[in-house]
């Protein structure tokens, strides 16, 4: 999306999702229209703040509901975060539950509060937290209520910078559930007793097909409140996925699981290669564990169990590729090796792996801010938890908006061992009398240099 001048219509996000996920044709497109009239709505009518475009995805688990969403953004560019709906209980409207909403979608958008007002929220489980009685205290109600004030429009403040508050009206809401009761509620509405042979496919057919029939009533009777039902401009079905359908996701998709195995094997010198017979197999056996894609992650780890633990012994040994077949599948038994003769490219591999590991934070710090022993010789859990301690002492709840996002910047590029450079940073900083909002000032003055400004610092102190 960096290379775009004008936001993608309903096809273009449409084309796009078409080639990230399988079948799900009508929920690819009404995710697409959702997307596209929900951001154009904010930015025609952003004065008079216009009811957002919100979506319900309902289906089986594993059919692709969070993927879909995932991508969207991602074809999108803003930043999304799934929240699980018993979290959402009313009394935390003002505590920290949907405190770490903001939080979260500032740090997917790296601190910028404008991106983070574009950024969608899954609301996953809904039907988890179903209404099941009349009651005002009914804990189901309490966490739709608690859905209804985000989907209107609360304002929330970061908790450690008042001045980055998130109006959560501009956010765009998908919610998911399996809802696996919504087929017996529409047949019960339309006449108690008859089946008219509904369809839950994505084949075109001259049948009746369920998801056009669903209604907001359905909902409420599920369990929804009539006011929530309300909030959905679409409810979209999805359906359970076939054995053709993980064929294609493990022949087919390069960032999938198999895929993944094959490039990791790749590296080792050895093709992983699967017959289409093995893989009808193994699409079969996924079919009938009712799990979804996600069963595939558990399938093809139990297929590589009898060989993945000796995978750089057959590297070694000069075995080049690896053959399943249906009865490898079916049985559990060793499949085909095949050996090339070729020179393993295990210990250039291995190699190069371990030199990450022998990462020298004392010679790379030395170049930025030399580290003092008592800092280097600390484990690392001790230097995250000396570093929060001081950068707190030191200010870290003062910091303006700009101060608080070179901050940010900062500490994620310096995970792991270069934590120590920026306690060591702080040390020094604090002994020089300075607040941590000096420093960030320092910082940015000296154009990220860390060790010009602390000596900067350290310079005007003397």
């Amino acid at each position: 999306m960096a290379d775009r001048t004008t936001f993608p219509d309903p096809m273009e996000i449409w084309n796009y999702l078409e080639q990230q996920v399988r079948g799900q044709e009508h929920a690819k497109r009404e995710l697409s229209v959702a997307v596209y009239n929900h951001y154009l709505n904010h930015h025609l009518f952003s004065d008079t703040k216009p009811q957002g475009q919100h979506l319900l995805l309902a289906g089986p688990e594993g059919v692709g509901k969070t993927y879909l969403v995932q991508k969207t953004a991602e074809f999108l560019g803003v930043p999304w975060i799934q929240v699980d709906a018993s979290s959402l209980v009313q009394p935390a409207l003002s505590g920290q539950a949907l405190e770490g909403i903001t939080d979260a979608l500032l740090h997917r958008s790296g601190g910028d509060l404008n991106l983070a007002q574009l950024g969608i929220v899954l609301v996953d489980r809904l039907d988890h937290c179903l209404r099941t009685s009349t009651s005002p205290g009914d804990p189901g109600l309490a966490v739709q209520e608690a859905l209804i004030t985000l989907m209107d429009g609360v304002i929330l403040r970061h908790k450690e910078d008042p001045q980055n508050q998130l109006d959560t009206s501009g956010l765009l809401f998908i919610c998911c559930g399996a809802f696996p009761w919504i087929q017996d509620a529409v047949e019960e509405r339309l006449e108690e007793g008859t089946r008219i042979g509904f369809q839950i496919d994505e084949q075109p057919s001259d049948s009746v097909q369920m998801r056009d029939l669903i209604q907001k009533s359905d909902l409420v009777t599920l369990g929804l409140s009539d006011e929530l039902a309300s909030r959905f401009n679409k409810v979209s079905l999805l359906s359970q996925l076939t054995s053709s359908d993980f064929v294609h996701l493990l022949k087919d998709m390069d960032n999938g699981i198999l895929g993944q195995k094959k490039l990791f094997w790749k590296a080792h010198g050895i093709e992983l290669a699967f017959t289409d017979a093995a893989l009808q197999a193994i699409a079969e056996i996924a079919t009938q564990m009712g799990d979804g894609a996600r069963a595939l992650n558990s399938l093809v780890e139990k297929v590589l169990d009898p060989i993945d633990h000796r995978i750089a012994e057959l590297s070694r040994k000069g075995v080049c590729r690896i053959e399943f077949d249906r009865e490898h599948i079916e049985s559990g038994t060793l499949p085909k090796l095949e050996e090339g003769g070729v020179d393993s490219p295990l210990e250039n591999l291995l190699q190069s792996v371990w030199s990450e590991f022998q990462y020298d934070a004392q010679e790379e710090s030395n170049d930025i801010i030399p580290i003092e022993p008592a800092i280097m010789a600390m484990p690392i859990s001790n230097v995250t938890a000396a570093l929060d301690q001081l950068e707190l002492s030191m200010g870290r709840l003062a910091l303006t908006s700009d101060q608080d996002k070179t901050w940010r910047q900062i500490r994620r590029g310096y995970g792991g061992e270069g934590q120590r450079i920026i306690l060591q940073l702080l040390a020094r900083a604090q002994q020089a009398g300075v607040s941590l909002s000096f420093l960030c000032e320092s910082i940015q003055q000296s154009g990220g240099d860390l060790l010009t400004a602390l000596k900067n610092i350290e310079g005007s102190q003397r």
